[in-house]
């Protein structure tokens, strides 16, 4: 630790590198140019070479301070991270969860209330997105996502088990269409939901018409108001074929795709972590889709 520069002239450093000019990050910092321009000549003479060529009144970064800068800026912006997570740190426990839209409707937010029965300490911090997360960026605790993407390497990563999907629809729907053409109803945020039913299954419907939602949660609640037949994944259509408001008359297939947790942090090295998706009896466990009913 005595090796290392000032974190001031770290800083300073780090902030004339991305503008490539003193004078831009006097501004930013509400220093004057001499104090930037004597901040990095005390870290050149630390390392002992340039980090700037300085041509014709223009700055640019050398071979090494080009390096230097990228790997200071992660550091810094991790270091601003941990800091900004003990100044906002409460004596309550709390958790910042991501998750996907539809998911987060049909899931997630009707288990929370029992959740909060069992962890009254524990304040969830709840966002919806789906696909690729930087979860250091969007200061998250943790991700809840479908792995049709690639994650950093540097992730933890769990498995909650492998997506289903099946044709849901009202009973009663069904028992009028069951030998008519069907009204199909798609989703954009899954346009390939049909074609994958099919190429997994090859069973097919003769096609009365045909509707598009914005999303899944939309189709699934078109679908239990009759208005026709959708393709649904398990975990967003079970507690409504529970209360027989929908029924998958082919089952569920499964799509090859798992549904994952996601965090940075081990969640075996974060109470928090488990008691969002590990429990059971007494013990922890890990809880696969299939074991909805239990979850939380």
């Amino acid at each position: 630790m005595h090796s290392l520069p000032p974190l001031g002239v770290l800083m300073t450093f780090c902030i004339a590198a991305k503008h490539e000019s003193f004078t831009k990050a006097a501004a930013e910092m509400h220093v004057t140019h001499g104090a930037v321009s004597k901040a990095v000549k005390k870290l050149e003479q630390h390392f002992g070479l340039p980090l700037f060529h300085r041509q014709n009144r223009q700055l640019v970064l050398t071979k090494e301070g080009q390096s230097f800068a990228e790997e200071l800026s992660d550091i810094m912006f991790r270091l601003e991270s941990a800091c900004s997570k003990v100044r906002t740190k409460k004596e309550t426990p709390s958790l910042a969860v991501s998750c996907e839209p539809s998911l987060t409707m049909r899931w997630l937010m009707p288990r929370l209330g029992e959740f909060y029965e069992r962890h009254p300490e524990m304040d969830i911090h709840l966002s919806t997105a789906g696909g690729p997360v930087d979860i250091l960026s969007a200061n998250l605790d943790m991700a809840i996502r479908r792995s049709d993407f690639v994650w950093p390497a540097s992730y933890s990563a769990t498995s909650l088990g492998t997506e289903r999907i099946g044709l849901v629809c009202s009973p009663e729907y069904w028992h009028k269409n069951k030998n008519l053409p069907k009204k199909l109803l798609h989703t954009r945020t899954r346009p390939e939901a049909w074609r994958d039913w099919i190429k997994l299954t090859s069973i097919t419907s003769d096609i009365s018409s045909e509707q598009l939602y914005d999303h899944f949660y939309f189709s699934l609640q078109a679908a239990v108001a009759g208005l026709g037949i959708a393709v649904g994944p398990e975990p967003l259509v079970i507690d409504d074929i529970r209360q027989g408001m929908l029924v998958a008359p082919f089952g569920f297939v499964n799509t090859g795709v798992d549904y994952v947790v996601l965090s940075v942090v081990n969640p075996e090295q974060d109470s928090r972590l488990n008691f969002f998706y590990l429990m059971a009896e007494g013990r922890a466990k890990l809880l696969a889709v299939r074991d909805l009913a239990n979850l939380f």
